[in-house]
C-alpha cells in the first residue's frame, strides 16, 4: 500500500513483528504523519511497513497510546477519544458479512499485487423445456417435481443404444458349434400385439437392430405393480 500510494518509507531498526499463524514479518522501514481519513474524520497517523496484504493500515497498541485517555466500548464496539482539543468516536463494523467488492477496489488489489487467487460464481439455469412440468402429476411433491426437473436428462426415456463401454466381452464359440435345439417359448396370444407394438418402438429408437444369429433369446412380458 505505502508503495502504492508513493509515501516516502524511513530506515528504522530492524523489528519482527509475530502473527497468529506464528510467522514473524520483518518491518520494512517506516512511514510519518500519513493523513487518514477514517468515518469522516482527518488523523495524521505514523505507521510502520510490513509485508501484509489481508489490510491496509492496522491500529495497534503504538497508535492508542498516542491518544492519552481514551474509552473503550469493546461491547458496543466504539472507541472515543480527544484530538486537538475534538471529541472523536469511531464505531466498528455490526457485520463481518462479506460486502459486494466494487470494481475500483478490484483495480486496486491487483495493482498492489493483493490478489492470490480470483474466482467468479455464475447462476447457470438448467436447460429443461417449460413443457417437461406439464407431464408430472399435479400431486407430486414440489420437492420430487423439482428434482425431476433438474435431473430430466436422467429421467426422461432412453434413445438409442447406451454410450460404448471402455472394456467390451463377446462370448467365443469352440470351432464347429451348432446352435442348441429348443422347444420355441410359447406365450399366450393375448400378449401378441403387445410384444410387436414394443419390438416395433424399440426398432425405431434404436435400443435393438434386426438381427441373423441362430440363437434366440425367448420374450417375457412381466407386470408391474400398478397392474400395467
Amino acid at each position: 500500500m505505502a508503495k502504492f500510494l508513493h509515501l516516502p518509507i524511513y530506515q528504522t531498526q530492524r523489528l519482527k513483528v509475530l502473527v497468529g499463524n506464528g510467522e514473524q514479518l520483518e518491518c520494512e522501514g517506516k512511514v510519518q504523519n500519513i493523513p487518514v481519513q477514517i468515518q469522516g474524520h482527518s488523523l495524521y497517523i505514523s505507521a510502520y511497513v510490513l509485508p501484509i496484504a489481508a489490510a491496509e493500515l492496522v491500529l495497534g497498541s503504538q497508535w492508542l497510546a498516542t491518544l492519552d485517555t481514551h474509552l473503550v466500548n469493546y461491547k458496543e464496539h466504539f472507541l472515543t477519544f480527544y484530538i486537538n482539543g475534538e471529541l472523536i468516536t469511531l464505531h466498528g463494523e455490526t457485520s463481518n458479512l462479506p460486502s459486494l467488492a466494487q470494481f475500483h477496489q478490484l483495480i486496486r488489489l491487483q495493482a498492489t499485487d493483493s490478489i492470490s487467487e480470483l474466482y467468479v460464481i455464475q447462476i447457470q439455469t438448467p436447460e429443461v423445456p417449460a413443457h417437461h412440468l406439464l407431464e408430472l402429476p399435479t400431486s407430486m411433491e414440489p420437492e420430487l417435481a423439482m428434482i425431476i426437473q433438474q435431473y430430466k436428462n436422467v429421467f426422461e426415456k432412453p434413445h438409442g443404444l447406451p454410450p460404448i463401454p471402455s472394456h467390451d466381452h463377446t462370448i467365443p464359440l469352440m470351432p464347429g458349434s451348432a446352435p442348441v435345439k429348443v422347444r420355441p417359448y410359447r406365450y399366450p396370444h393375448s400378449q401378441k400385439t403387445e410384444i410387436e407394438q414394443i419390438i416395433a418402438e424399440m426398432l425405431s429408437e434404436g435400443i435393438i437392430q434386426p438381427s441373423s444369429s441362430p440363437f434366440s433369446s425367448p420374450v417375457l412380458l412381466v407386470k408391474k405393480k400398478d397392474g400395467i
